[in-house]
């Protein structure tokens, strides 16, 4: 790999237009008077420092640690703090200008997480002889550097941290306890305001922010013996009884996840073994429940790899089965929307702004990764990542991050950025790397860019083609021939299995929103006879007559029917559509029925 100072830039060409586009490093010179620098931040064995974009490497203008002091490093949700852990002390600094925001006094921190507003600091260490034993659970004031409040936890681990959860805005603040759910002022941690009790409760999440919302929280119980495993949602302050219920075998642990608006969790149950002895690893399943009570069972054949909701749209996509894994886009009712193809893959990664995506096979896989462009669903390039353990989008939705981290990896310790069209932006080669991270930004005060596809030739150099076999007595004698391939078009190859799915509706093939003006014509052969009348316009220019809010309506219905009519034109024809279309597609029953109600009401 490459020196920190050494960075890579690739000016592309357009296929379609065989113009160049802008590279990595004059693209952020045209809007970095508008757009935040990215930011990264690394932890080694020896070293703790962030690097800035574009050129990256150690930024000397901002905190570094080195001799192994650092401990653990964090930014804050917004990215606008980041914390140094020492063994003495936790340094808070300034994202941008490295200046000390504040310090607090504390040794042998195990754990931190920031509150979303960043009034709060949440930190956990192993209870010792320094902290008698106790209260080694704090929340601090970050800006006072003061202890607000204390308690002890004897046991803490990365699945169930923070162990105090707060809402978006603060307000509100949870902590599992004992078979209860206790609730504070998020301003004042420990003076008890609500509380669920619910027996054998092992986690729960708040839902995101919503406008004037109220508060709602989601609930996991494991199944026990032959009592089943339950999700819950509640709206705050009226705990006392749920919104919604969902019963469950085969649970005993879940991911509870919640959708940008709220409305809706995803619950990912696990099992430790699996009585069928079909699989060693145990089973896994996947429910869907709604805050109006809907809810649904996947009925997932094979493990699930890998559940996420769509950051932008109201859809959610699931890896799953054995491998080849199949990766499938599902709508809120549970329609499959498009298969991605079967191939060796177990992590999604969308994009902040929900047009690109990441399908990448890590873990005991070769670290094969998909760039996608969900706005046409089209494979944009292919790429490897070996052995890396953190991946993870930019803020900006064009560079994409992969680490090699120990001590999983003990070799090739590093990072690598690149773009979605497998630009190589930065490589550096860091040994005994142990963290690596994106500096969080807010994706909205990022410009959403024209997606640009590689050119043939980068493509060929992504994804280098097969070579014919050659014995080792004739290697001297003659090189290996290239497999011929016929060149691609825009876009990747799609691999086996990719499939857009087609709602079907049983009454579109015989009914249409608008036909063109005939005469009266009849069907002998059968018993119902099609009329249509036409009016020949007046010649005298009088006023047009207003329409009814009845007609208003339905002369809306027919424009989306006819909307209808012309995606699934595109989509018989090969043409990509966006998801949302795909959605519109699916509605076309939903219009129909509409349509014919307002007729009869005329």
């Amino acid at each position: 790999m490459s020196t920190p100072n050494n960075t890579t830039t690739t000016t592309t060409t357009s296929p379609s237009q065989g113009s160049p586009t802008l590279s990595s490093t004059s693209t952020a010179a045209a809007t970095t008077t508008t757009t935040p620098k990215l930011q990264f931040v690394v932890r080694s064995k020896t070293n703790a420092y962030q690097e800035v974009g574009q050129q990256y490497g150690k930024n000397l203008n901002l905190p570094s640690y080195s001799n192994g002091d650092c401990r653990h490093v964090e930014y804050s949700k917004d990215g606008t703090l980041i914390a140094y852990v020492n063994l003495n002390e936790i340094v808070i600094c300034n994202s941008d200008s490295g200046s000390v925001h504040s310090v607090l006094n504390r040794p042998n921190v195990g754990m931190i997480s920031f509150s979303p507003q960043n009034s709060f600091l949440l930190t956990w260490e192993r209870m010792s002889e320094y902290n008698n034993n106790e209260n080694n659970l704090i929340v601090w004031d970050i800006k006072q550097a003061t202890i607000l409040y204390k308690t002890s936890q004897k046991y803490c681990n990365q699945e169930n941290w923070p162990l105090i959860k707060w809402t978006d805005d603060e307000v509100l603040a949870g902590k599992l306890i004992s078979n209860e759910v206790h609730f504070f002022n998020g301003r004042s941690i420990g003076v008890l305001a609500k509380k669920i009790k619910l027996q054998d409760i092992s986690s729960f999440e708040f839902a995101p922010a919503t406008n004037g919302g109220p508060y709602k929280i989601a609930t996991f119980v494991p199944e026990k013996g032959s009592t089943p495993g339950s999700a819950r949602i509640y709206s705050y302050p009226t705990v006392n009884e749920y919104c919604s219920h969902l019963k469950f075998f085969k649970a005993s642990e879940a991911k509870v996840l919640w959708n940008k608006k709220g409305n809706a969790i995803l619950v990912h149950t696990f099992t430790d073994t699996d009585k069928s002895g079909k699989s060693y690893y145990g089973e896994t399943g996947l429910w869907f429940l709604s805050q109006d009570g809907s809810s649904f069972n996947l009925n997932i054949k094979g493990p699930i790899h890998d559940v996420q909701w769509s950051p932008t749209l109201d859809q959610f996509m699931v890896c799953y089965g054995n491998m080849p894994s199949q990766t499938t886009l599902f709508n809120l009712k549970g329609e499959p929307l498009v298969d991605f193809g079967l191939n060796p893959r177990n992590t999604i990664r969308f994009s902040p702004n929900g047009q690109l995506l990441c399908l990448g096979g890590f873990g005991n896989l070769q670290g094969d990764m998909d760039f996608w462009d969900l706005t046409r669903y089209k494979r944009i390039c292919g790429t490897q990542a070996h052995c890396a353990i953190y991946t993870e989008w930019s803020a900006d939705s064009v560079h994409f991050m992969t680490a090699v981290l120990s001590p999983r990896i003990r070799v090739d310790n590093g990072v690598k950025i690149i773009k979605y069209d497998n630009t190589v932006v930065y490589q550096e080669n860091i040994p005994e790397l142990y963290q690596a991270a994106w500096r969080p930004l807010n994706p909205l005060v990022f410009p959403n860019e024209r997606i640009v596809y590689p050119s043939i030739q980068q493509q060929k150099e992504s994804s280098p083609q097969p070579q014919k076999y050659t014995p080792p007595s004739l290697r001297n004698m003659q090189p290996a021939a290239p497999v011929v391939t016929s060149p691609p078009a825009m876009g990747a190859p799609l691999p086996n299995g990719f499939k857009v799915y087609l709602a079907s509706a049983k009454s579109s093939s015989t009914f249409k929103p608008k036909q063109k003006p005939s005469t009266t014509t009849s069907n002998n052969n059968t018993a119902t006879t099609t009329t249509t009348t036409t009016t020949t316009k007046p010649a005298t220019d009088e006023p047009k007559r207003e329409l009814t809010p009845i007609e208003k309506k339905i002369r809306n219905v027919e424009r989306k029917l006819k909307e209808v009519e012309v995606l699934k034109e595109k989509l018989n024809s090969g043409e990509f559509i966006p998801p949302t279309a795909i959605e519109k597609i699916n509605n076309e029953q939903k219009f129909l029925e509409e349509l014919r109600k307002l007729q009869s009401e005329l």
